[in-house]
């Protein structure tokens, strides 16, 4: 799927993409199901698609959010003033990518990774492989979590000592 763009930047300026919230407690199986689901409903919008799912009340909460976005560059939808910046409303075709953002105080410096899944093409035509893309990123990035947070834990015991 392509776009224009000038259709990009009216999405990212006027804040014209579908976006939904997902909340799950921390000892809940995370819903990929609903996050599969709502992706697929949204996904071939012309207007860009922002699904996160809010583990224990998401980052602004020390918990963490797992999201997945529709963009033409790999910056969460959020960055308006960088995206504004990157856009050019000149260009004819523009590729729309699915991205995967983890963010969390222990996932790195700077709390967010993001990664591409897959051209808004290719998961229409083979859904089940970027599904499985998604749910093994997310496992990875949950599981570099844990062990950050545990490494952590271990260091304020050894200082407390």
């Amino acid at each position: 799927m392509q776009i224009t763009g000038e259709r990009a930047l009216v999405n990212i300026e006027n804040e014209t993409f579908y976006t939904k919230r997902i909340d799950v407690a921390d000892d809940e199986t995370i819903p990929l199901d609903a996050l599969f689901s709502e992706i697929d409903s949204h996904i071939e919008n012309e207007n860009f698609i922002h699904i996160e799912l809010q583990i224990n009340g998401g980052v602004e909460s020390t918990g963490t959010t797992l999201s997945v976005e529709t963009n033409v560059i790999n910056l969460p939808l959020r960055y308006q003033n960088q995206l504004r910046k990157l856009v050019w409303q000149e260009k004819d075709a523009l590729d729309v990518n699915l991205y995967m953002i983890a963010e969390n105080e222990f996932e790195s410096q700077s709390h967010l990774k993001i990664s591409l899944t897959s051209s808004v093409a290719t998961y229409v035509d083979d859904s089940e492989s970027v599904k499985a893309k998604i749910s093994t990123w997310f496992n990875e990035q949950l599981e570099h979590i844990v062990n950050e947070q545990k490494q952590a834990e271990k260091e304020d015991v050894g200082v407390e000592e």
